[in-house]
């Protein structure tokens, strides 16, 4: 096993982390402390995550990217959440739903989006997914046909109408281009009755609703969608009929480890910070890191967070490599990395003492970052139980095999 980066995944992971330390870090606190939830997304961090090539990564040349695959991502994520987690968000969904549509979208499609895309320097994906009374029921899909999202596309002359209200939505209001998802089988369960749309921001039955105020991750904004008699021409529907989510599973097995290393990139931060206090804090006539107490929590700290971060990074080679991949990797790199870091964070900060919950000390944000992740990307309950069904559904002889990698 070689678990060395290649000289073209270095060059990427400087190129994320120069634009991290010299474009995100100097403006993040600013953002994340304005009270208009809208107002904590910057064009300006979009523009300059384009000029630097990272904005559209993972696509080819054609359209704008550098055709990295997960791992490379990955790394390149960490460095940016390191920053600021909100930001490494924005790109990450952005890259998530562009590798959907490169690898679903037909010839015409990527002639007309994934253009449209590269020449918009400010050009963001969404997919909206979510709706009020459907979450959970989306990704562990429930067997009846009046569970999971309900938003309705009916065929009409030439296309479909779509009708129907998503929340929580990432880069829905700040979006260039949308995954809509929608019933278009409703006598079916979701998973088999759901389709995806290729939608324009522009487009007039589209209308976005109030950008929601997170605790955390504020640098990425969250709105409503509402999808008002929206047409969306035949051309534009992604794949094939009623096979949108098995096409997820199938095509986005990177998008956990996406999450993950988000997240990772945070308590990296503040164990960094922890650390650094720790060596300059004096308590008792010496640094408080020459205590043993403090010495031991902080080797803990760095053992429970290099351990996830080693599993996540694994993860995402798999999604470029293994064959087959294991659909457990699909579920478990962010329940591990969004609670270890939960954890780690939550230790750093009180290594500062009193002053950790102190605004302008800047730890009380990463824990509130940190926290994101516990819930966003499916809920760590809903990951437990895509791991027990995986499980559950192995013969005495698969068991004996689990180990293998």
């Amino acid at each position: 096993m070689d678990y060395r980066l290649s000289a073209e995944q270095r060059e990427w992971r400087d190129r994320a982390r120069s634009y991290a330390l010299d474009v995100v870090a100097p403006v993040a606190a600013a953002l994340d402390a304005q009270v208009d939830p809208a107002a904590a997304f910057s064009w300006e961090l979009v523009e300059a995550a384009h000029e630097r090539g990272l904005r559209l990564a993972p696509l080819p040349p054609e359209y704008g990217g550098g055709g990295t695959d997960f791992l490379t991502n990955a790394v390149m994520l960490e460095e940016i959440a390191a920053a600021d987690m909100g930001v490494s968000v924005v790109l990450a969904q952005t890259w998530k739903f562009a590798q959907l549509l490169m690898e679903l979208g037909t010839a015409d499609q990527h002639a007309r989006w994934l253009r449209r895309l590269a020449d918009n320097p400010r050009g963001l994906m969404a997919a909206s997914f979510t709706e009020p009374q459907a979450g959970s029921d989306n990704v562990l899909t429930y067997a009846g046909v009046d569970g999971g999202m309900q938003m309705s596309a009916i065929r009409v002359d030439g296309g479909w109408l779509l009708n129907g209200t998503k929340h929580y939505i990432s880069n829905a209001n700040r979006s260039d281009t949308i995954l809509a998802f929608a019933r278009t089988d409703p006598t079916v369960p979701v998973k088999d009755g759901c389709s995806a749309f290729i939608v324009g921001s522009d487009n007039p039955g589209v209308r976005f609703g109030v950008v929601h105020d997170k605790l955390g991750e504020r640098l990425a904004n969250n709105s409503e969608i509402f999808y008002e008699d929206c047409f969306v021409a035949d051309g534009d529907l992604l794949g094939a009929e009623n096979t949108i989510l098995s096409d997820v599973a199938r095509l986005l097995r990177g998008s956990n480890a996406y999450a993950a290393i988000c997240t990772l990139g945070v308590a990296r931060t503040a164990l960094t910070r922890a650390i650094q206090r720790a060596k300059t804090r004096v308590q008792g006539g010496r640094p408080i890191i020459e205590h043993s107490v403090i010495a031991a929590e902080l080797g803990q700290l760095w053992a429970q967070l290099e351990s996830a971060r080693t599993y996540v990074y694994r993860a995402a080679w798999a999604s470029d490599h293994a064959d087959p991949f294991d659909p457990k990797m699909a579920a478990a790199p962010k329940l591990i990395a969004s609670e270890t870091s939960f954890e780690v964070t939550r230790r750093s900060l009180e290594i500062f003492g009193g002053s950790g919950v102190m605004r302008e000390v800047g730890m009380e944000k990463l824990l509130r970052d940190a926290t994101i992740f516990l819930h966003s990307d499916g809920t760590n309950t809903i990951m437990r139980k895509k791991i027990a069904a995986d499980l559950a559904a192995r013969s005495d002889e698969q068991l004996r095999d689990l180990w293998n990698w």
